[in-house]
């Protein structure tokens, strides 16, 4: 596929692209203008001062804590992040139409004003410059193609379901290649979804509210920065492609239709922001682009993924880039980007579409610090033809990653309940924008660096990157269980007598123990319980007496050991309640896992266990190695004894024991082959 070439303007936030006087092409009538100002104004950005009160006010806590978690020993807030000073917009305002946005990192606003009046906003004595909105940015696929649309009958519809339903194993249906391929059914099969995490989107319009597989996302706002308002889906003056190719690309992470479309984290948190004006690619979008980048980050957002690019543009009075500003660092969109990054965001991006040739990609695929994703054939093995390739202008190997970008299943915005597939490193950006999303969710105590360092050690090609794929096909579960521990959410539910907690564990490196603390909500001290390991289904158990139990509201969190780490999970995060919390009945299975993974019993029940009636029969007398388990799941006793054939009840096992309450005891024979696994009744 290739994309069109577009006529466009070079422009940097560096001083030296500050017009210091008037230019030539400033003499064009009514436009859009880039007024840049000297300073935030006269007060002090320090703690407790009115300045640093309004831009505390920007950010919410979730931001300040992705910063500290980023840049533990840097201030949350610097002067870059203190809003444009209101006074000078007010001066400003006198002389134009309407002021558009305010760009805080790099001092500016953008207004639409007639040339004429330029002289006199030049003369105030706090602007630095002005300059004319001189570049561009429009979806990487503008000349996105599809195949044949396919409608889903009933059976299928009929399985919609809320987010806050236990929704079971996912079936893929269509879409299982495009997440098998980075591995993703791995990680949902452990019941990661993507709950706790922030994805933004920023693109041409979402037209999310009407496909059963996209109208249950949890999108927490969205914005248009085109009308200014809330509304990103088509509005009456839109054309009708507007919102189209948004809408498909987050429908591969947030859809959940099943049978036909599992979205790669579609249980994340989703913020909206449309920056793209389909029709009239005026050069004001990059600006909106700059602008929903801040406003993202302020909100907290973890990842940004945008299938956004540009290099040239066709309007009057502009020029195009030149391949030499794709360094990483210069354009409007590589800047703000790397600005992200440096306060925490994992930012993904598409690497563009006009492959085959090298040194093909657009901007902000070039900046430093970007996820640039390349798009694969659905074999997981060739690159797309039209995907962009390296390097960038000063030899810097780019793209990062791959992702399957041909006939990748999304939604049909025209209608409610169709599918279609496309194709475009749009698509493909997506896929790993969710799967950062759902690394998050596992590892909220990672930074952002410490998440796209390890997808880049465990990509196909992590030790040749070239520059046709980067490091190749990402390896989202490999890249998981190196960083460390993986550890499922906590799944909960009445088994008997019992309150039965579960996390399923995986790991690069053996796990030895796992200690699941436990409280009443409210008390100062935590129980810590040795949790049993069901071997064959990489789950870890304990079980809570219902009787001892009570009403009460329990808390809980996991301490795991590997041969060489340690891990806390949920982490300990400043400002945030992370304690698991259940009470006695309650059934936590989160969707994704499946049913038979979940163990019956604590023990490794490889063979069926001999109960009766009125006790447990030993078959066979003779000599067994034995271990005596606790509630608990310790071994509490462990040695070799002899057994008689026969029946033995509770009391009896007691008394061969001790007063020990037993829970299970499991017998092995000479050849070390587990002969009987004997319950309690209780259990």
């Amino acid at each position: 596929m290739k994309t069109t070439k577009q006529l466009f303007v070079i422009l940097c936030f560096q001083c030296t692209f500050i017009l210091s006087a008037i230019s030539p092409l400033m003499s064009q009538s009514s436009g859009y203008w880039r007024v840049f100002f000297k300073d935030k104004g006269n007060e002090v950005l320090a703690p407790g001062s009115n300045l640093w009160y309004k831009t505390m006010e920007i950010h919410n806590q979730r931001c300040l804590d992705r910063r500290k978690k980023t840049n533990p020993k840097a201030p949350l807030i610097t002067q870059s992040d203190a809003p444009v000073n209101q006074g000078y917009i007010n001066e400003v305002s006198k002389f134009v139409d309407t002021v558009l946005l305010k760009l805080r990192w790099n001092n500016y606003i953008v207004v639409k004003t007639d040339s004429s009046r330029l002289t006199s906003i030049k003369n105030l004595t706090f602007v630095k410059g002005i300059q004319r909105t001189g570049v561009k940015m429009f979806p990487v696929s503008k000349n996105l193609t599809k195949s044949t649309a396919f409608t889903l009958n009933n059976e299928h519809v009929s399985t919609i379901l809320t987010p806050t339903d236990n929704c079971g194993v996912f079936r893929y249906g269509i879409s299982y290649n495009q997440a098998d391929l980075l591995q993703i059914p791995r990680i949902h099969q452990m019941g990661i979804i993507g709950t706790g995490a922030l994805l933004s989107f920023l693109d041409s319009g979402f037209n999310w509210k009407n496909h059963l597989a996209t109208k249950h996302s949890n999108v927490i706002t969205e914005y248009d920065f085109i009308k200014k308002d809330s509304v990103t889906a088509n509005q009456s003056d839109d054309v009708p492609s507007q919102d189209y190719h948004g809408t498909i690309c987050f429908s591969t992470v947030s859809g959940f239709q099943q049978d036909s479309l599992i979205g790669i984290s579609p249980f994340s948190s989703f913020i909206l922001a449309k920056t793209e004006d389909i029709p009239t690619e005026q050069h004001l979008e990059e600006d909106n682009y700059a602008a929903a980048i801040e406003w993202t980050e302020s909100l907290g957002t973890d990842v940004i993924s945008t299938s956004l690019g540009y290099e040239g543009f066709n309007q009057p009075f502009e020029e195009d880039y030149a391949f030499s500003d794709f360094n990483g660092r210069t354009t409007i969109t590589s800047k703000v980007v790397n600005e992200a990054v440096k306060r925490g965001v994992i930012c993904v991006t598409a690497a563009g579409n006009d492959g085959p040739g090298d040194s093909t990609i657009i901007t902000p695929s070039d900046a430093d610090s970007v996820i640039a994703v390349a798009a694969m054939t659905p074999d997981g093995l060739s690159p797309a033809t039209f995907s962009s390739r390296g390097p960038r202008a000063d030899g810097m190997i780019k793209p990062d990653i791959a992702a399957q970008g041909m006939a990748v299943v999304c939604i049909n915005p025209s209608d409610t309940i169709s599918l279609t597939n496309a194709n475009g490193t749009s698509l493909a950006t997506p896929l790993i924008g969710g799967a950062m999303s759902l690394f998050v969710s596992a590892f909220p105590e990672k930074t952002g660096y410490e998440i796209r360092n390890a997808l880049f050690r465990t990509a196909l090609n992590a030790q040749s990157k070239n520059t046709v794929l980067g490091y190749g096909l990402a390896k989202v579960h490999d890249a998981m269980i190196e960083s460390g521990i993986l550890l499922s959410p906590m799944i909960t539910y009445p088994i008997g007598d019992y309150q039965r907690i579960v996390f399923l564990a995986q790991s690069a490196n053996p796990i030895l123990s796992m200690q699941i603390h436990v409280r009443k909500k409210g008390a100062n001290t935590f129980q810590s319980i040795e949790a049993f390991r069901h071997d064959t289904l990489q789950a870890w158990a304990i079980d809570m007496l219902k009787d001892t139990m009570g009403t009460d509201i329990y808390e809980a969190y996991v301490f795991a050991t590997d041969s060489k780490r340690q891990r806390i999970y949920p982490p300990r995060i400043p400002n945030r309640d992370t304690l698991f919390t259940f009470s006695i009945n309650d059934s936590i299975i989160p969707c994704g896992i499946p049913g038979n993974v979940l163990p019956k019993h604590l023990y490794p029940m490889s063979i069926t266990e001999s109960k009766g009636k009125d006790g447990f029969m030993i078959d066979q007398t003779g000599e067994y190695r034995y271990q005596l388990y606790s509630l608990q799941g310790k071994v509490i006793k462990d040695g070799i004894m002899d057994f008689t054939a026969g029946l033995y009840t509770d009391s009896a096992l007691q008394k061969l024991f001790g007063n020990t309450s037993v829970v299970a005891l499991l017998l092995w024979n000479k050849n070390d082959v587990l002969q009987s696994i004997i319950l309690s009744p209780n259990l």
